[in-house]
This record gives structure tokens, C-alpha cells and sequence, in this order.
């Protein structure tokens, strides 16, 4: 069963290890599967979005979890892939590594 991680569209880079880190804490010790980041909140998502949602993929995989974003909305998308990111940041639903 997936596991979801809520992530503030507006996230700010000095909030990023405070979330990787209570990300580590909720999958430490539990049968790998997939988290579902669930973006959402105010204001439109930013490139410190982006590299949360990356550093939370690290995070998920370092414990041998696979990461999913949900509620991707379209501008969230084009910025990922502006970044590269399409492949390493997949929707919940795509298919993705």
C-alpha cells in the first residue's frame, strides 16, 4: 500500500532537510514500496519544489522505495520538464524508473 508524503507547493530550500529527513523517519523500518508525494498548497510550485520533490526521491529510494508524485498540476509538469527531471519525477500513474 503506497504511502503518502505531503509536500507545500511553495516549499522553500532551507525546509528541504527537515522534510527528507521526516520522509527517512515514516520509511525507516518498513517494507519497501511506493510513496506518493502529494503536492498542493497556494501559489504556483517553484524550482525548490522541483528539488524537493528530487532530494525526496533520494530519500525514498536510499531506503529502497520508489517515488510517485501526485497531484501534478500541469505547471508543476513543464517545470520538471524544463529541468530534465520528467523521467526521475513521475506522475502518480506514469510509468516511470
Amino acid at each position: 500500500m503506497a504511502t503518502i508524503f505531503p509536500v507545500r507547493t511553495g516549499v522553500g530550500r532551507a525546509e528541504i532537510p527537515a522534510l527528507c529527513a521526516a520522509l527517512a523517519t515514516l520509511l525507516h523500518g518498513r517494507e519497501p514500496d511506493v510513496v506518493l508525494c502529494e503536492v498542493a498548497g497556494p501559489g504556483p510550485p517553484g524550482v525548490a519544489t522541483v528539488e524537493a520533490l528530487a532530494r525526496l526521491r533520494l530519500t525514498a529510494q536510499r531506503h529502497g522505495w520508489q517515488l510517485r508524485v501526485h497531484g501534478m498540476t500541469t505547471e508543476l509538469h513543464r517545470l520538471i520538464a524544463l529541468l530534465g527531471l520528467t523521467a526521475t519525477l513521475p506522475a502518480d500513474g506514469d510509468a516511470g524508473p
